[in-house]
């Protein structure tokens, strides 16, 4: 006899999504299509009586909300409702999905451990990543991330913007004040104090941006709190420094803090002249350049420990030390010592960078080296308020435009065109969903940005960047030319003309949307292994004939953004020279990385290294990077990568690369990037060897 639901007393219960076990109740059914979408109420009673006719004739006597919610996505299928699907999905993980990542590291971000909270944020990402497809982006953005035609970075953090960089004055003015704190810290009094107010504002900071957070001319302002202090005092505060950022693992998901921390052996002629702030948050009384002293201590010690690294001899990965060399640099008195100390940083750990900043004024940097624009924010006179911030970054697959465009010049102008236009859709997209989270002040998920203790928003929205990044440009001119980008200068031309014509096209898409959309170099730690995947999945065989690596193994990429294949046999001044002629077109910066290997290179030979670079090329950012295995069963720290201790024997060892811009284990890079590591060119022999300390 057959049942009829709405006679018969049946016990069904539902596990419910709030962790609680209620009675079957076929109107909650309706309820939920009508509110999350919007279908009449018609349509939503008749589905409901379907998918109730299909439980109760399965025999289940305890069902959840997710399999109910599954049933009823098959009946709007069914009856060709695509939208109201898309509406009513729910968002998650497969229990096998959710195994794996407790089980097994998950390798997208080298920087995050495998750890609980490691795990938590892997599936918070996840779900977010398919919020922000779903209901943040539009069907024709969100298919071209799927396809790999573009990568939209930092999905997993949908309601943050991208990342931010300010100056310290602004704690010292208003000392910490963070959104639904209990207590509220005034102006630091002393050196420490202001140090443990950096660290904690930078770590509220890191849990609202995706990316990096940066600190402007961090030594000058700390200067006024070193008065007085003698050489060992102004080191144990440099070695305090250092600790506090790279030991706290507070932000997402167990990470160390993504922190840069800028230098200035000079003091930047926008700040020179403006009166100093001091403990409590008071003038001193004098000049921040009558503080040169105090500030150039400041940043020698930071090197000198730096050049040691930690306890066990190893490289800190944060913060980052970005030093910038500018025209003033040079007409600084202690100069020469001061570079050649940094060049020994550099030599030992691979700290720190170099910025070749020959524009006048100082650069501050969201992601990598931005203009900030010096006095053009409403900053004169006033640096508390010195901060800029990316709010996100899309990434072009160039290698793809070659295999759809052919030999047609035309044809792949046109292509880059319109997913430049499609880039910027992305980017108008998020900016949307972020001034609404904004609007929401107090109330909202972004109260810290929204503050307005300086009368203004944290976030400095109009004033904000959007990043376009590329990557595979080598491989893209390879298609072209059949010459990769050091292999012919017809092959250079070209890959100077495609990123010529992509900055023109930026600027035409300022004008017309009244926003700032900029050329960046994307560190593309997964973004070159995903879309060489892509490419081999929907276009081979062609994209066999071009990719990196090991086809075999799977072990495969695209060259990062503008560089040059990363095994080309060329000198590291050839290699600087000729990625540098790239690097005015990337107004968010770009950055060339010298591979050292196990080489121990002289300081004073990177020193004039780092002169010449300034001097003859337009190369924008400089990074040495040594290698290094750490022995997990003795403890010892070794120069290169090495598959046993040189000092016990033992094989329990772990390789410590530069992945992108900073250190990470060896063991937690995805496939692409150990290819990537193994064809690297380390320029054994390009520098005389000096001592490691």
């Amino acid at each position: 006899m057959a049942i009829d639901p709405e006679t018969t007393d049946i016990t069904l219960f539902v596990r419910t999504s709030a962790e609680e076990v209620a009675r079957w109740n076929r109107r909650r059914i309706v309820e939920a299509l009508i509110r999350e979408t919007g279908i009449d109420g018609e349509t939503a009673e008749a589905i409901s009586r379907e998918v109730e006719k299909q439980i109760f004739s399965s025999g289940i006597s305890l069902l959840t909300t997710a399999l109910i919610r599954e049933l009823v996505d098959a009946k709007l299928v069914e009856r060709g409702l695509e939208q109201a699907r898309r509406l009513h999905a729910r968002l998650g993980f497969p229990l096998y999905d959710v195994r794996q990542l407790i089980f097994h590291r998950n390798k997208e971000n080298a920087n995050v451990p495998h750890a609980p909270e490691g795990t938590s944020l892997s599936l918070v990402e996840g779900i977010k990543r398919e919020y922000a497809l779903h209901d943040v982006f539009s069907r024709e953005v969100g298919d071209a991330h799927v396809s790999g035609d573009l990568h939209l970075h930092g999905l997993g953090y949908i309601d943050r913007p991208y990342s931010s960089c300010q100056s310290l004055e602004y704690l010292k003015r208003f000392g910490l004040r963070l959104p639904h704190c209990v207590t509220v810290a005034g102006p630091a009094r002393h050196a420490e104090v202001l140090l443990a107010h950096m660290v904690r504002f930078g770590a509220s900071l890191q849990g609202h941006f995706a990316g990096v957070i940066g600190w402007d001319a961090v030594n000058l302002s700390f200067a006024p709190y070193l008065t007085g202090m003698g050489e060992r005092e102004i080191e144990q505060f440099a070695q305090m420094l250092i600790y506090e950022f790279s030991q706290l693992t507070s932000a997402r998901g167990g990470q160390a803090m993504f922190t840069d921390i800028h230098l200035y052996w000079e003091v930047p002629p926008i700040l020179a002249d403006l009166p100093a702030v001091g403990p409590g948050g008071r003038p001193t009384g004098r000049t921040c350049r009558e503080y040169a002293g105090e500030s150039r201590q400041l940043a020698r010690a930071l090197m000198a420990v730096y050049r040691r690294g930690d306890a066990m001899g190893k490289p800190f990965v944060f913060p980052r030390p970005i030093i910038h060399i500018t025209e003033e640099f040079f007409r600084t008195p202690g100069h020469e010592g001061f570079l050649e100390e940094a060049c020994g940083a550099a030599a030992a750990m691979g700290n720190p960078c170099f910025v070749l900043d020959r524009e006048k004024g100082a650069r501050i940097a969201p992601c990598g080296c931005v203009n900030f624009g010096g006095e053009t924010a409403g900053t004169r006179g006033e640096p508390w308020r010195r901060r800029c911030a990316s709010i996100q970054n899309v990434t072009l697959n160039l290698p793809r435009l070659g295999y759809r465009a052919g030999m047609d010049d035309r044809k792949l102008f046109t292509l880059l065109d319109e997913l430049m236009v499609l880039a910027v859709k992305a980017h108008i997209q998020k900016r949307d969903f972020i001034e609404n989270l904004l609007s929401l002040g107090d109330a909202g998920p972004l109260a810290m940005l929204a503050m307005q203790s300086d009368g203004s928003s944290y976030l400095h929205l109009n004033d904000a960047i959007y990043l376009i990044g590329i990557t595979g440009l080598n491989e893209l001119v390879q298609i072209r030319e059949g010459r990769q980008l050091h292999e012919s200068d017809d092959a250079l031309a070209r890959g100077l003309a495609v990123i010529g014509h992509m900055q023109g096209e930026a600027e035409k898409l300022c004008e017309v949307h009244g926003m700032q959309f900029v050329l960046e170099q994307t560190p593309a730690e997964t973004t070159a292994y995903r879309f060489a995947r892509l490419d081999l999945k929907h276009f081979s065989p062609l994209p066999g004939r071009y990719v990196r690596g090991d086809l075999a193994r799977g072990e495969i990429y695209y060259t990062n953004s503008t560089h040059l294949n990363p095994a080309a046999p060329v000198d590291p001044l050839t290699r600087v020279r000729m990625e540098g002629l790239f690097h005015p077109f990337f107004r968010a910066g770009a950055v060339t990385h010298v591979e050292l290997g196990d080489a121990s290179p002289a300081a004073a030979a990177l020193a004039g290294f780092i002169v010449r670079a300034f001097r003859e090329t337009l190369n924008n950012q400089i990074i040495f990077s040594p290698e290094f295995t750490s022995c997990k069963s003795c403890g010892a720290t070794m120069r290169g990568l090495r598959g046993k201790c040189l000092h016990c024997g033992a094989e329990n060892c772990e390789g410590l690369a530069r992945i992108s811009q900073y250190f990470s284990r060896v063991s937690g890079w995805n496939r692409g990037k150990k290819a990537e590591l193994r064809d690297r060119n380390r320029n054994e022999d390009a520098f005389p060897a000096g001592p490691l300390s």
